[in-house]
């Protein structure tokens, strides 16, 4: 899904929300989910046998999917309020995952 169906996507929940600040503590917890599968991801494929930047690659797939799935899956639950931020931050610790793990060899 390119990014400008991913802001409309969040743009037009209907229901009014509380404000949704850049700096939170839930903005931290999904950078830091984000770092941690990604990494996970890119460790476990580099033990199956992928070099390391096929193994990189491997875990930022995962890393976004894996936010994509959770902000969809909160616009579709009552209960929860998907957020165009949320997603930064998720992709942000899944770029800091990245830059780590295509240092490690």
């Amino acid at each position: 899904m390119n990014p400008a169906a991913l802001l409309l996507v969040f743009s037009f929940s209907g229901a009014p929300t509380a404000p949704d600040a850049w700096l939170a503590e839930d903005k931290f917890k999904h950078f830091f989910a984000s770092f941690v599968v990604t990494s996970l991801a890119a460790s476990a494929a580099n033990t199956a046998g992928m070099d390391s930047d096929e193994s990189v690659l491997v875990g930022v797939g995962v890393g976004t999917s894996v936010g994509v799935w959770k902000e969809l899956r909160d616009r579709g639950a009552e209960t929860e309020t998907a957020s165009f931020k949320d997603l930064v931050w998720d992709l942000g610790g899944v770029g800091a995952a990245a830059a780590v793990m295509s240092q490690v060899r």
